[in-house]
């Protein structure tokens, strides 16, 4: 059974209506299967554990133009089931082209890699859903960070999820190849 999403109202809308919909101060707005979806801002350790993450994938990307590190950007998963994500850390490879949906707005198509930090509001099956929904849309790689119990589930397509703990080492194969970091250099903030 999936998780029904906390929904804003029953009203199910288009990409096109959503992308159209005035933005909120304090959510942070996604559509799943024409629901909008609120989640409260983040709060600090989920912030700052993005901050550390980010930092280190866009020294490695960058470094080595691998292509470009996001963060908070929407991404249009499907427009038949009218799903869209925004992750909150992404990373879009340069070998693959960019197609936004208009002058700073979302993003066509999944990332190569999205990044889920855990908050308090999140729930499990919400996450199963959302992880279901990158990987389904081609995302070839999802890490959902957990700042409370200091783990990160790697997902990959067609593939077991693997969990890893502090004396872990989280890579970036296949979407940033060589990319690593220990798990207790991340938590470390």
């Amino acid at each position: 059974m999936s998780a029904q999403p906390r929904r804003a109202a029953d009203t199910c809308l288009t990409v096109e209506e959503f992308l159209r919909m005035p933005e909120e101060d304090s959510f942070r707005l996604e559509l799943v299967r024409g629901l909008v979806v609120r989640e409260p801002a983040p709060g600090r350790r989920h912030g700052m554990l993005s901050v550390v993450l980010a930092s280190l994938l866009h020294q490695y990307a960058s470094a080595r133009n691998l292509g470009d590190v996001l963060v908070d950007t929407g991404f249009v998963l499907s427009r038949t089931e009218h799903t869209v994500r925004v992750p909150d850390l992404s990373f879009i490879s340069a070998a693959r082209p960019v197609i936004e949906s208009g002058p700073d707005s979302l993003l066509e198509g999944p990332p190569d890699l999205a990044v889920e930090v855990l908050s308090p509001s999140n729930r499990a099956g919400e996450m199963r859903v959302k992880v279901a929904d990158y990987l389904a849309a081609g995302c070839a790689l999802v890490w959902v960070v957990d700042p409370r119990r200091r783990l990160v589930t790697v997902h990959r397509a067609r593939r077991h999820a693997t969990s890893l703990l502090a004396a872990d080492v989280l890579t970036g194969d296949p979407v940033l190849p060589g990319f690593q970091v220990p798990l207790s250099q991340l938590f470390g903030y």
